[in-house]
């Protein structure tokens, strides 16, 4: 499934619940308000919006938003 990064992003503003401007080049992992929680959320909203499952051990090379993307194509 392509995904879209507008779509992506904006779902994820909400899904997320965070105010901050984001963008596809952001490493999320140095946003203050990434967590556990933030991971979890994340991870419902790839399945259950683009029904994409991210194994754990390829989450480990994803880095920025735009890295979500790219592994959807695959």
């Amino acid at each position: 499934m392509t995904i879209s990064p507008d779509d992506f992003l904006e779902q994820l503003r909400e899904s997320l619940e965070w105010d901050r401007e984001i963008s596809l080049d952001d490493e999320f992992r140095d946003y203050d308000e990434w967590d556990s929680l933030a991971f979890l959320s994340l991870l419902t909203l790839l399945r259950e919006r683009y029904g994409l499952n991210v194994e754990a051990g390829d989450f480990n090379d994803i880095d920025t938003w735009a890295d979500i993307i790219r592994y959807s194509e695959q």
